[in-house]
């Protein structure tokens, strides 16, 4: 190889390895880190005003990531000031999120329509910065069109009342109020009263987490028509018991139109519990058990079925169904137990169904010794026999005291009678043969 030769793999060999060693830097300052854009206010954004943003920050990877900055970037439509643009995080742990508004102003001579908000971020002390770009539309009017009235009919959940660990649908269900197909305005202007629905998002500033993306061109919803939007969420296992509140942005047809409210879900871990209502009764076959059931969930649950589990016994039912429960509905299962050896400890098991989401809880009741099941007939020929017994004993005594004999020598003589009159009778059948 020449030395020209060999000086010029040097140089390309120089520049790879600088290349790569951006990329590098770019990519550690981004490990595991995700910008999303969660909310703003007002929406659609106005010329000359101010605007908040709810920016979101993520760790989606395995690690802890350190000085995190969160940077929303000034251009010619959008400013902030220094103290109101940047946001810096000592740790973001994996798995969590954190959230942070910031504050900008939109030049008085923006144009209407969609542009860039650029968002900038690093980490790990990296001196690379990672650039993310989102739409925000800008100005008044969208559709001057259509003018019908948006309102939110209702709001529905299945299930009514979440528990740690659930999935779920919110529905949305948006309603035109218009009553009549036009409107007129004081200077004579005839407008349709359509509803237009540009979008619809739902979003959580809290743990909950909403997996439905925003819903686009919904179109148009006649006077008195309302449409159903459903929503996906989920609830993390570590959540806490409570009310929490997720925001609902709908775009209408213009920004006088828009939707921004409140939508609140409840979470409850507390479910279904057996609970001892009185003493188990014994019986020759085993132990008859009475246990109340109780829904102590806020919303309704179905398919509920206990099961007695315990070993070297037997259970008639072997399971008691119930089906729907609504909120401290009661129940009373009875269990005949039977076949009990060793442990007296058995396990009540309620398995129901909270909306789509399988549960399982379970309570330990001590039911007491259980003694082995026997036959009926088992039972009658004991008695049988004890009777027997205690009659021979009078009759022995009674047959001592009045005739001087022994019950033996009683049965002998009534063995002997009988035997004499059986003779007799055959001896009658001959003759008369």
């Amino acid at each position: 190889m020449s030395k020209k030769t060999f000086n010029s793999a040097l140089r390309i060999f120089i520049a790879l390895m600088l290349i790569l060693s951006i990329f590098s830097g770019t990519a550690s300052a981004a490990a595991g880190l995700k910008i999303t854009l969660v909310d703003q206010t007002p929406y659609p954004a106005q010329p000359g005003q101010q605007i908040r943003f709810w920016i979101q920050a993520e760790n989606i990877g395995d690690g802890t990531l350190n000085n995190v900055t969160v940077q929303v970037v000034s251009d010619g439509v959008f400013s902030a000031s220094s103290s109101e643009s940047s946001k810096t995080y000592d740790n973001i742990y994996a798995g969590t999120k954190v959230y942070h508004e910031y504050v900008m102003y939109v030049a008085s001579d923006a144009p209407d329509g969609p542009r860039d908000l650029t968002v900038r971020y690093k980490s790990n002390n990296s001196s690379n910065w990672i650039e993310e770009k989102f739409t925000v539309n800008i100005g008044g009017i969208v559709d001057t069109d259509n003018r019908g009235t948006l309102i939110i009919e209702s709001v529905t959940s299945s299930p009514e009342v979440f528990m740690p660990g659930d999935e779920g649908i919110i529905w949305v269900t948006l309603k035109n109020n218009a009553t009549n197909q036009t409107i007129s305005t004081s200077n004579k202007s005839v407008y349709m009263t359509n509803a237009r629905i540009q979008s619809a998002d739902l979003y959580s500033k809290d743990n909950i987490i909403v997996k439905s993306e925003a819903v686009n061109d919904l179109g148009i919803i006649a006077p008195g028509d309302n449409i159903s939007i459903p929503f996906r969420v989920s609830i993390p296992e570590n959540t806490t018991d409570g009310t929490y509140l997720l925001t609902l942005n709908v775009t209408g047809s213009s920004y006088e139109y828009n939707i921004k409210r409140n939508v609140e879900i409840k979470v409850d871990s507390s479910g279904i519990k057996a609970i001892q209502s009185k003493a188990a009764s014994m019986s020759a076959s085993g132990k008859t058990m009475e246990i109340d059931i109780v829904n102590y969930h806020q919303g309704s649950v179905r398919g509920v079925s206990i099961v007695p589990v315990a070993e070297g016994m037997s259970f008639y039912p072997t399971e008691y169904f119930i089906g729907e429960m609504k909120p401290d509905d009661l129940y009373t299962a009875k269990f005949n137990i039977s076949q009990g050896v060793g442990d007296s400890v058995v396990e009540f098991k309620a398995v129901y169904y909270n909306g789509d989401n399988y549960h399982e809880d379970s309570v330990e009741l001590d039911v007491g010794p259980v003694i082995k099941q026997s036959s009926g007939i088992g039972t009658y020929i004991i008695y049988l026999i004890v009777i027997l017994l205690i009659a021979a004993v009078v009759g022995h005594f009674y047959l001592k005291k009045k005739r001087d004999m022994s019950l033996i020598d009683w049965l002998k003589i009534q063995k002997g009678n009988a035997q004499e009159k059986w003779a007799a009778r055959k001896n009658k059948k001959q003759k008369n043969e």
